[in-house]
């Protein structure tokens, strides 16, 4: 079995837990050992994309898994939704739970999330709340859900205010990572998932940064070793950050560098595709540099530094790179309002002092984010 696991440790006052991050290749056949401590002799549910029950290359993929799991579980069940940040619905939710309910679940119970972000989110905040609360395990099945999403708890669904407003801190049982099914996704999804790796080394490490300027192409050409070190990475900088933050009462917002924008970028686009996650957080980032920069907190040579390894990466970096979608600059600020990170009605932005050092910018001066956005919009 090759694979390697990292552990998440949370320390904090409210939390005492530990899970493993399972990292390997060609690892998913044989899931039922691999997991066998969490769901042996249990009831699981496995929620997944149906992108694996209409494909024909991933759906063997995806019969190896179930196979594999059914020799450790009393007993599985499906549960297919479609991907897409749409499915992120609160009418999706309710499907959900409807369903896992008639399978006759109790509270050891697991849910199984097999799929990317969206179905880690969605099916990680079901686990939450069924039964007031069961337990669930990560199967991410995109770059982005492997070195971002699945690690850290947060759960949720989109509102038509704004994007993840509705869900809960509810930490998984256990990640598995299969760096294989990577080369299932398609090549646009793939460059997106990179550029959530690109924001591990802006915010903390710019060794790392410094790292994917030089490798970025092996790792977009799916290099074996490259790609396990990168989700390795990602995994821990991810780890230490929330160790002591698991609730984002602090350090954790780090994590959110571009996002601000990102999700206002996303909603505009309705979640239809014009725009997906990765290619917001890109372009959000982008501008989280040029508004540093702005402000005089970061150099322009580290700026352009930052924008030339998106774009090499063949990411967007502005907003004029997304095809048929417009917005104003009080629109978007209006979005900004319904941020998470936001403060007493005060906009909340993370920015950055120099590569691998992001720092939370409280109190953001409207006028002057007026003004940066004229000129970028």
């Amino acid at each position: 079995m090759k694979s390697k696991i990292y552990n998440v440790s949370l320390n904090s006052k409210k939390s005492n837990l530990s899970y493993p991050i399972i990292v390997g290749n060609d690892i998913l056949s044989e899931s039922g050992e691999i997991l066998k401590e969490f769901i042996s002799k249990k009831k699981i549910i496995v929620i997944h994309d149906n992108f694996f029950s209409i494909n024909n290359s991933t759906n063997n993929i995806f019969k190896e898994f179930i196979k594999s799991i059914k020799k450790s579980a009393s007993s599985v069940k499906l549960i297919d939704i479609p991907g897409g940040d749409q499915t992120k619905s609160i009418e999706q939710l309710n499907k959900i739970l409807e369903k896992a309910l008639a399978y006759e679940i109790d509270r050891q119970s697991v849910i199984i999330a097999f799929g990317g972000g969206v179905i880690g989110d969605i099916a990680g905040f079901a686990a939450s709340v069924l039964l007031r609360g069961i337990n669930f395990i990560q199967v991410p099945t995109t770059l982005l859900s492997q070195v971002d999403s699945s690690v850290g708890g947060k759960t949720g669904i989109n509102s038509n205010i704004g994007k993840n407003l509705i869900g809960s801190f509810h930490q998984p049982l256990a990640v598995l990572t299969d760096t294989s099914i990577l080369k299932t996704l398609p090549d646009r999804e793939f460059r997106a998932g990179f550029a959530e790796v690109i924001k591990y080394g802006l915010i903390k490490d710019l060794n790392f940064f410094n790292w994917l300027k030089q490798e970025y192409e092996s790792i977009l050409n799916h290099n074996k070793n490259n790609l396990q070190k990168v989700i390795s990475k990602s995994c821990k900088i991810k780890a230490e950050i929330i160790k002591n933050d698991e609730k984002e009462g602090a350090e954790r917002a780090l994590l959110n560098l571009g996002h601000t924008f990102a999700h206002a970028i996303e909603s505009f686009g309705n979640y239809d595709g014009r725009v997906i996650h990765g290619e917001a957080v890109s372009i959000g980032i982008c501008l989280a540099f040029k508004l540093s920069n702005k402000l005089c907190f970061c150099s322009k040579d580290d700026t352009e530094e930052v924008i030339n390894l998106f774009r090499n990466s063949k990411l967007p970096t502005s907003f004029n790179e997304i095809n048929n979608l417009s917005f104003s600059t009080s629109e978007m600020i209006e979005k900004f309002k319904f941020d998470k990170k936001n403060r007493q009605n005060k906009l909340t932005f993370i920015l950055n002092k120099k590569i691998g050092e992001s720092f939370i910018k409280y109190n953001m001066d409207i006028n002057i984010l007026t003004q940066f956005l004229n000129e970028e919009i």
